[in-house]
């Protein structure tokens, strides 16, 4: 019971260390590129540049496979749950991709990798998101995600390349500038991060945001700041 309990302990501080309160927000929604409203939440979002990801976090992301985006999230008086979990990369040939932890950038871990180990006969699974939007009872309506098991004869994705635990500080400086996972009535900004689609050359980009209130789509164009 002690043992359990100092390793809950050394979680909760490590967790702590590392967590960051993200990056100051615009004056509001509007003076980020893109901006929508979901409910009473105003939410607004950049592309950033490579280069200028470089400059904040001293890597490469783009060489290491990611895309980063500014996200900035304005409650109002409403006090909302803000998460990076809520928002979702749409690719060209309507794939949508789960945001990475600020691990995964520094390990060159993937979001959609799944750990399920190879069946005989080379049939390969993997985990598929689907996500959509759904009309209940009594005018009740909502966004639903569900996960289901793909099942293929095609190769299984390679496991990227160990890395050093320490990775250099870089996931810390990641995920101290990342948006929070938080609850809150104040304005919060961070950066989003998502594993580039295989198609990417830098083209338009779609960011998703699946909110309480229902979905939201801000679409983005490299070049604008």
């Amino acid at each position: 019971m002690k043992l359990r309990l100092g390793l809950l302990c050394l979680i909760l501080t490590l967790t702590m260390a590392f967590a960051g309160d993200g990056i100051p927000a615009r004056g509001s929604a509007g003076d980020y590129p893109a901006h929508e409203v979901s409910g009473k939440i105003a939410i607004g979002a950049a592309y950033v540049a490579p280069a200028q990801v470089k400059k904040l976090f001293g890597e490469d992301l783009d060489k290491r496979g990611y895309v980063v985006f500014e996200v900035g999230m304005f409650p109002g008086d409403t006090e909302a749950e803000i998460s990076r979990d809520d928002f979702k990369l749409k690719s060209k040939d309507g794939a949508v991709t789960r945001a990475a932890t600020p691990h995964m950038v520094a390990t060159d871990g993937h979001a959609q990798t799944s750990s399920t180990p190879e069946i005989p006969g080379k049939v390969n699974v993997r985990t598929v998101d689907t996500i959509g939007y759904e009309h209940g009872p009594y005018g009740r309506s909502g966004v639903y995600t569900d996960t289901s098991v793909a099942v293929s004869n095609a190769p299984p994705p390679q496991a990227p390349p160990a890395r050093s635990a320490s990775n250099g500080g870089l996931e810390q400086r990641l995920e101290e500038k990342s948006l929070p996972d938080i609850r809150t009535r104040r304005a919060m900004a961070g950066y989003v991060f998502f594993p580039k689609p295989s198609n990417d050359k830098h083209t338009d980009y779609e960011l998703l945001y699946f909110g309480l209130d229902g979905q939201v789509s801000l679409k983005l164009v490299p070049g604008t700041k």
